[in-house]
Order: C-alpha cells, then structure tokens, then sequence
C-alpha cells in the first residue's frame, strides 16, 4: 500500500524572526570585537615587527602637572566698558 507523502513543516515566522534579526547582530557585533582588537590581531600575524607606539605620559608627571598652582585669569575690560563704568562711579554720591 502506498503512503501518502507528509506536507512539509513550514518554519514558525517567531524562528524566522528571530534569525533575521539575531545574525545581522551576531556579525555586527563580531565586526566591532576584531574593528576594537585589530591592532593585536594584525600584530600576531605580521611577520614584520610593529612600530611601538610612544609612552604615556608618567603618573609623576600627571600628578606633578594637577598640583600645580594655577594663577586666577585677571579680567580683561574693554575701554568702552570701563569707560562706562567710571562715569557710573562717578555719579555716585
């Protein structure tokens, strides 16, 4: 006797769904790690050595350079404005 052939499942549009929107993220996300690491992965396979990148400044410094005083900025008036100003000291009492 012969049997009848199954109809196939169609997928659920939930699962269709989630990989059209999970995979773009998987590989958008996975483009970013090695765009964030591409220094160290290209380094690794560089048969050349990488040109060493300049130090950082030292915390001494830093620190030295935040400690130091710092003088108040003087106000600089135009002579307009101050000019201004005298006639209004002037009228006082």
């Amino acid at each position: 006797m012969a049997q009848k052939k199954k109809p196939k499942r169609k997928q659920s549009w939930l699962k269709t769904v989630l990989i059209y929107i999970f995979v773009p993220l998987t590989i958008w996300f996975l483009a970013f790690i090695v765009w964030l690491y591409w220094d160290n992965i290209a380094g690794r396979f560089s048969k050349e050595k990488a040109p060493e990148r300049p130090a950082a400044r030292s915390s001494k410094a830093k620190d030295k350079a935040e400690k130091a005083p710092t003088k108040p900025p003087q106000e600089k008036i135009l002579d307009d404005d101050r000019k201004k100003l005298e006639d209004i000291l002037k009228q006082r009492p």
